[in-house]
Parts: structure tokens; C-alpha cells; sequence
């Protein structure tokens, strides 16, 4: 889980995810490892009071969701983690989805949450779309939520290909998305929650330039 400034959800969404995480897959065979993507405000503290044992932070300065992410996926494969699920802080991921992708694991090194219904507005279901189109277009993908953050992957092979996405790749899970496409995947319709708090890192109107940017990279990724 990659979190920068979300002192009002991390806890909450913590907690819910421990508690099915539990349920699913069972105590003791899993940890939770947060990415602390160089967090201003009470994150690191929240963090510090939880006190679990399965739960670890991994601190860097700032550097984007995206490399966080390739962080994390590093990170588990370090641990010795069979499998890696990544999702965000911001309380979207709904944990109810969760055990239909688990029920995958076996069926292919990535299974993805593909978001059917969504409480966060139109204007990031146009933009998740525009994404899915153009991404068919121009890459022939046949991912339908590339850039989702509900995502379960053979840790191993998450981790060789995090390392083959560039530092500067913006939007990583969709590079890691794309590169891991060839191995196989599996889609789970899920559902998709509004924030429960703090505010997204990028503005509406900050999409258009990071769709340029996404093409850029995309063109420099390969095959």
C-alpha cells in the first residue's frame, strides 16, 4: 500500500483490510506493508501507533505513487511474499472484492480488479475510460482498467518486472500492467468507493498533461 498525507483514512482502511485479509487468507500468513512515500502531515505517526506485527513501513522521500509502487512490489518479493496484492490508502478499495481475486491466485500470475461501479464521480469514470480506449488503440491491450489499484501478482515476477520499468515511468502499474500482460491475467468485476478522506495528489486538470506523459512512456516502454 503506497500512502503519502492520508492521516484521516489510514487507519480505518487499515483495519478493514486486517480484518479480511484475516478472514481470506488466514492469520499469520500475510503482512501488510505500507510504502510511506514521504508523508508531511500525522501519517508516520498514525502508522507508529498501530503497533501490529504483520505490518511494516517502508520510508523514502518523495517520489510518486507510481515508483512507490515498484518499491513495493520489490519490497515483497525481498520478504519472501508468495504473491503481492497492491491496493491504495485512500479507502476506495473495497475489501469485499477481495475474495474473488484471491479464489484466482493460482489461475495466473496477475489478477486485477476491474471496476464495474464506482461512488467517485463521473468525471473519473470519463477519464478511466478515455484511458481504457486509448490504451486498446494504441497498444492493443485487452486490460480493461490498466491503472486500477486492486491488483494480485506472482511477487517474483512482480519484482523483475518492476525493475524493468523506467525511474522516471509516471504512471508505473500501468507499465507493469502492460509488460506483465503477455503472462497471462484474470479480471474480477469490483466495486470502487469514494475517498473516506484527505484529498487525491492530482487535480482533474492535471489528467490531460499526464495523458501526454503516459503515451511518451508508453511509446518508450516496448514490448
Amino acid at each position: 500500500m503506497p500512502v503519502y498525507n492520508e492521516e484521516d483514512a489510514i487507519i480505518p482502511v487499515l483495519t478493514e483490510w486486517r480484518t479480511e485479509l484475516s478472514r481470506t487468507v488466514g492469520d499469520g500468513r500475510f503482512s501488510i506493508l505500507v510504502v510511506d512515500d514521504g508523508s508531511k502531515d500525522a501519517t508516520p505517526e498514525r502508522l507508529a501507533s498501530l503497533g501490529w506485527p504483520e505490518l511494516r513501513v517502508h520510508r523514502h522521500a518523495n517520489r510518486g505513487h507510481g515508483q512507490s509502487c515498484l518499491v513495493g512490489y520489490a519490497e515483497a518479493a525481498r520478504m519472501g511474499a508468495a504473491r503481492v496484492f497492491q491496493i491504495d490508502s485512500d479507502g476506495q478499495c473495497d475489501p469485499a472484492g477481495f475474495a474473488a481475486v484471491w479464489a484466482l491466485r493460482d489461475q495466473a500470475p496477475a489478477v486485477y480488479g476491474r471496476r464495474r461501479s464506482r461512488d467517485d464521480g463521473a468525471a473519473r469514470r470519463l477519464i478511466s475510460a478515455v484511458l481504457r480506449l486509448s490504451l486498446k488503440l494504441a497498444r492493443g491491450t485487452r486490460l480493461n482498467d490498466t491503472n486500477v489499484p486492486f491488483r494480485l501478482y506472482d511477487a517474483k515476477l512482480a519484482a523483475a518486472t518492476a525493475a524493468r520499468v523506467p525511474a522516471d515511468f509516471n504512471l508505473a502499474n500501468i507499465a507493469m500492467a502492460l509488460l506483465l500482460e503477455p503472462h497471462g491475467f484474470r479480471e474480477v468485476p469490483i466495486h470502487f468507493r469514494d475517498r473516506i478522506g484527505g484529498h487525491p495528489t492530482v487535480k482533474l486538470w492535471g489528467f490531460a498533461p499526464k495523458a501526454l506523459r503516459l503515451h511518451q512512456d508508453v511509446y518508450r516502454l516496448g514490448r
